[in-house]
């Protein structure tokens, strides 16, 4: 939106809110405002428990965001997608982990899908904990997509026996689950396979035709679970062991029956169930309740997502592109029909409880997030559902490629997201707080405008709570930018100043603001260094200033367009550690403060 036009916008609703205020008829605050009646157009559960699930698999984040994607609160205002999705009620995330998912030969492309392995997990865990979540975390025991149609073996596992997969998943558990508690994630589930529906990791049904976990499935899955009480018992812990199933209202019941006579020792059973495939509430609701009474476990959705359009953003194709790819067509194709199956899921699950008490959990979200990319970035970051290099997996193990790729493929689930395809919140969004009766917000309360930054600031790293500096006070070009403890000399005073294009040029304090903040050499590449040179107006010294949260930004590098930034380096913390430009993923070395100077 053209800068005029937005102030404008922004005048009238001033205006107008004044009026309304002056004749008393609306709140004082514009937040109560929205939070006054339902944003998604959903009613309040009645007798919701405090810790009802309410969440969202977000796997595919870092990959999206690495390829530039950007995330907005409902009114378009920018923020980072963990504090909208907390703002809009989602209070838990679930993760998936592949064992390893790239090319086994050079250059060693991801597979896509996200490339979700352990330490994306790690980055996405820690950064939903600190926005205030739960994890659930999804053990596919894959290098890729596991669902009923496909349970190939990790690479690295692919010629053990039963009884060395078992180990295997043992140990990989363990291992992973430390890694992700060490590092500051809040893991409160954890899910033992994906859809395993008769098969896993190369056994079972797919591969034997027996069906009823007998063949080695429930042995594996009992070793996730041992693995998951020795965590517990380690860490003091008392994360959830779940194990996951789709065919919900058909083999349901089944499933579970089967598992039971196996003797696995777990806590929940967990369905995927989509409105369009897999039928009624209703039925979804007596087949958990049932399984719930009869095993004595809880229950709860850990897929669910319906379109709302038809239209396709990427060009890629989608898994609903029309209505011949739905079963059923209880709602409709919109964002209020989308809202609407989300809430009767989140009702439905909640209905299990009228039965056992405590029981039925919540649901997930899937991939709210997953907006369609150029097809540069398909292959490239692996924002598409796979790449060309998945193929090779596959081949491992069929003689052709039939559920993988050959070649990089975009997001098939763009028009199923809880965010247009600019990457703004819509208001189906906000149903999980609506289903609570809670107020959300829906702006990061801060103008997007890009003059509204001008002025001279001390920039303290958000990670280290040091502050950018030029070192040793010196005018000279090529003077580096490092971080330093604070000062308030000029060489850590900085002036921002816009420039037509949305981006601002960075002047520096030591130079006599004569000079700017350069990335050296005109650089796309990681650890490019960042320094101080005479300002010429080019890209190199242009840099986009993002708000991702409350007060703390992300300094963007024009040379990039975008998608790299300033990066305190190798997660320094010392006085004089390095500045340089580095891919935009959100970490905390990324992220900054801009503090006004007198």
């Amino acid at each position: 939106m053209n800068k005029v036009v937005k102030k404008l916008c922004k005048m009238g609703i001033a205006l107008m809110l004044m009026l309304a205020l002056v004749i008393g008829c609306i709140p004082t605050s514009v937040r109560e405002v929205e939070a006054a009646t339902s944003i998604s157009g959903v009613s309040k559960i009645s007798n919701l428990p405090d810790d009802f699930i309410r969440g969202v698999d977000i796997s595919a984040v870092t990959a999206l965001e690495n390829s530039g994607v950007t995330y907005e609160y409902l009114d378009g205002t920018s923020g980072d997608i963990f504090d909208i999705l907390a703002g809009a009620g989602v209070n838990y995330v679930r993760i998936r982990i592949w064992n390893n998912p790239y090319d086994s030969s050079s250059p060693y492309k991801g597979y896509g899908g996200g490339n979700c392995d352990l330490y994306n997990a790690k980055v996405l865990g820690k950064r939903a904990t600190d926005a205030g979540m739960k994890v659930f975390i999804d053990f596919h025991y894959s290098d890729f997509w596991c669902d009923p149609a496909k349970q190939y073996a990790p690479k690295e596992w692919a010629n053990y026996s039963l009884a060395y997969k078992k180990d295997a998943i043992y140990n990989f558990t363990y291992n992973s689950l430390t890694e992700l508690l060490n590092y500051g994630v809040n893991v409160q589930m954890v899910q033992i396979g994906n859809e395993t529906n008769g098969a896993m990791c190369g056994v079972g049904g797919l591969f034997d035709d027996v069906w009823d976990f007998s063949t080695g499935v429930a042995e594996l899955m009992q070793q996730g679970c041992y693995a998951i009480d020795d965590i517990n018992s380690t860490y003091g812990l008392d994360i959830l062991k779940v194990l996951h199933f789709t065919s919900l209202v058909a083999n349901g019941e089944w499933y579970a029956e089967q598992i039971d006579k196996m003797g696995v020792d777990y806590d929940v059973y967990a369905a995927s169930f989509y409105p369009m495939w897999d039928g009624t509430v209703s039925d979804m609701t007596t087949v958990l309740t049932n399984i719930a009474k009869t095993y004595n476990k809880k229950v709860m959705v850990a897929e669910t997502a319906y379109p709302y359009t038809f239209n396709d953003a990427d060009g890629s194709g989608n898994s609903v592109g029309d209505s011949s790819a739905m079963r059923y067509s209880n709602y409709d194709v919109s964002v209020s029909g989308q809202a609407e199956s989300l809430y009767d899921v989140f009702k439905g699950i909640a209905a299990v409880n009228n039965s056992v008490s405590g029981y039925g959990l919540g649901a997930f979200y899937w991939e709210p997030a997953w907006v369609g990319t150029d097809s540069s970035a398909w292959g490239t970051y692996g924002t598409g559902w796979a790449s060309s290099a998945s193929g090779n997996y596959e081949l491992l193990y069929n003689s052709t490629v039939e559920h993988f790729s050959t070649t990089d493929q975009g997001s098939s689930w763009d028009n199923m997201t809880l965010f247009d395809n600019n990457g703004t919140a819509m208001n189906s969004l906000y149903v999980f707080n609506d289903i609570c009766g809670n107020s959300s917000v829906t702006s990061s309360g801060s103008s997007s405008d890009s003059d509204d930054l001008e002025g001279t600031y001390y920039i303290k790293s958000y990670y280290s709570g040091m502050y950018l500096d030029v070192a040793n006070g010196s005018s000279a070009n090529n003077a580096n930018i490092q971080q330093w403890s604070y000062n308030g000399c000029d060489a850590q005073k900085f002036k921002l100043v816009a420039n037509s294009d949305g981006t601002y040029s960075i002047y520096t304090g030591a130079s006599g603001y004569s000079k700017v903040v350069d990335v050296a050499g005109k650089s796309t590449a990681d650890g490019a260094n960042i320094l101080q040179y005479t300002y010429s107006g080019a890209t190199n010294q242009k840099f986009y200033i993002e708000q991702v949260s409350s007060g703390v930004y992300a300094i963007k590098t024009a040379i990039t367009s975008g998608n790299s930034c300033l990066d305190v380096y190798n997660w320094s913390t010392e006085a004089g550690g390095n500045i340089a430009q580095w891919t935009y993923w959100g970490g905390a070395c990324q992220l900054w403060y801009l503090e006004k100077t007198n």
